[in-house]
């Protein structure tokens, strides 16, 4: 562990020494970039016990240079030299000769509230207790870690829905504040470890859990473990304000497709249902045109049957005249006038017989009213065949229309489903461009020198929990140690390691 806690300071302090400047040069103009860290240490509770900020300033220019820091701190040293600034109105003021480059590493304590509020609890074998309550205990032991973001302020964000749409929303935008979640768990008195999502790093009997999260505007990490005489070792928080990096999925592109076919689809189908109608419409005026055909058909028939025992009538009586002139005429057959009679007669009686029964009539073919009465009938029935057709394909249409109606409503309804879950995708781009953005403006915490560019870390660190030595024991000393005096290092990287191990 102790190789760990010294580790600890001279990763850190390598960090900020070998960071690249982000700033540009210019040989005229003075450029600043201010990189803020603050260490917060933490009660095992999580409230705050001391907040220090280590400040880097990294200037380039030439010449006699005056850097204007924002800043309320107390206790200010300068961690890499000997120039001390003017502290007036809230303003840490740096005169300075600058040749090209040079770093200014200065830290003060300051009481202002962190961007991420920490509350931790503790149980043991279910019981919540304070953090002292455990130490030297055995049992199950779960701990909750609640992180808290009060970055958040009410915008509107306004964006390009379906179609270049204009579309607004009014939320409640968090600042991200990516938070790694860190403790390392000795292994040989620690068993049974449920540490749900973490990352877990084996070096040698510590198991280091890592836990990654982006409170919005709230997150609990719960963890939990077997303990026999329960120590517990600093929870580390580090807190970055951005987002972690997402891979892009063409989903978007996917569903503007898939709206686009259903578009053209509900399209067609509205079409076809307006030409089902209209085809509806059709048969239905053929129908009523069919019916009344066959209702004049059926008129037709009953003048005809009128007609047919009309000249049944007259054939029966025709006969009747007939018998009598030909009995006439065989009685007096010299007598002209009878025979000439006879012959009108029958004449009329052959007319009557073809008007009847059809023939030859003055040598023109005449198909008589008993075989016109057929024909009209079959004629009637063929209408009203084609009438019936007509009605039950008028049905049919209709049927057909009506589920093209259903089916129009169904493709309409998943349009619009998918409509809607593409402008909560937009929306979502939307507020995930304008959390980014917000991550990439929170670039301070005290406040910075007018156009400079900033960036901020958050490192706290809670108290570890030990149970307390027996009181009178002397602490043993380690076989083959020596108390020689070490010499300290008086180089600059010396110092800012120097300074972190103090820290931490």
């Amino acid at each position: 562990m102790k190789v760990i806690k010294k580790a600890i300071p001279v990763l850190t302090a390598s960090i900020i020494f070998l960071t690249p400047v982000t700033g540009t040069f210019a040989a005229s103009s003075t450029d600043v970039t201010d990189r803020e860290t603050v260490y917060s240490l933490l009660n095992p509770d999580g409230t705050v016990k001391k907040s220090i900020v280590v400040d880097w300033l990294q200037i380039r220019g030439n010449g006699n240079v005056t850097v204007k820091d924002i800043g309320q701190l107390k206790n200010l040293k300068n961690v890499s030299g000997t120039e001390k600034p003017t502290v007036k109105d809230g303003q840490i003021i740096w005169n300075t000769q600058v040749n090209g480059e040079k770093s200014i590493y200065y830290s003060g304590e300051t009481n202002q509230q962190l961007p991420v509020d920490v509350s931790i609890s503790y149980y043991l074998d279910g019981q919540k207790m304070d953090a002292a309550s455990i130490a030297g205990k055995n049992g199950t032991v779960k701990i909750e870690v609640k992180l808290k973001n009060h970055l958040n302020q009410n915008k509107t964000i306004t964006y390009q829905g379906y179609n270049g749409a204009k579309q607004s929303i009014k939320t409640d935008l968090v600042t991200p504040m990516l938070s790694l979640v860190s403790i390392n768990i000795p292994s040989d008195h620690f068993t049974d470890m449920k540490l749900g999502d973490a990352i877990t790093v084996m070096t040698g009997k510590q198991i280091n859990a890592t836990w990654m999260v982006v409170p919005n505007p709230e997150e609990t990490i719960t963890f939990e473990m077997k303990g026999t005489d329960i120590e517990l070792e600093p929870i580390t928080i580090t807190i970055i304000p951005k987002l972690p990096s997402v891979p892009e999925v063409p989903v978007k592109g996917q569903l503007e497709q898939l709206t686009s076919g259903v578009q053209q689809i509900s399209t067609a189908l509205e079409q076809f249902g307006n030409g089902a109608t209209q085809l509806a419409n059709g048969h239905r005026q053929l129908k009523n045109g069919l019916n009344g055909l066959s209702q004049g058909i059926n008129q037709l028939i009953q003048v005809n049957q009128a007609q047919t025992a009309l000249l049944k009538q007259s054939l029966d009586t025709n006969q009747q005249i007939l018998a009598i002139a030909q009995q006439l005429a065989a009685q007096k057959p010299e007598d002209q006038s009878l025979q000439m009679l006879l012959q009108a007669v029958q004449g009329e009686q052959q007319m009557l017989t073809v008007l009847a029964n059809g023939g030859m009539l003055q040598g023109q073919p005449f198909p008589g009213l008993n075989t016109m009465n057929e024909g009209l009938n079959q004629s009637k029935n063929g209408v009203d065949q084609l009438a019936t057709g007509a009605d039950q394909l008028e049905k049919g249409i209709l049927d057909f229309g009506t589920g093209i109606t259903k089916l129009s409503g169904g493709v309409a309804e998943m349009k619009s489903g998918l409509i809607t879950g593409l402008d909560k995708l937009y929306e979502g781009e939307a507020i995930l461009d304008q959390s980014k953005a917000a991550a990439e403006q929170y670039n301070t915490f005290l406040g910075k020198p007018e156009g400079a560019n900033g960036e901020v870390r958050f490192i706290l660190k809670t108290d570890a929990i030990k149970k307390e030595q027996a009181k009178g024991l002397p602490e043993q000393k380690k076989i083959g140690t020596t108390e020689n005096k070490k010499v300290e290092s008086t180089s600059f990287l010396g110092k800012i390691i120097k300074f972190f191990t103090n820290l931490f």
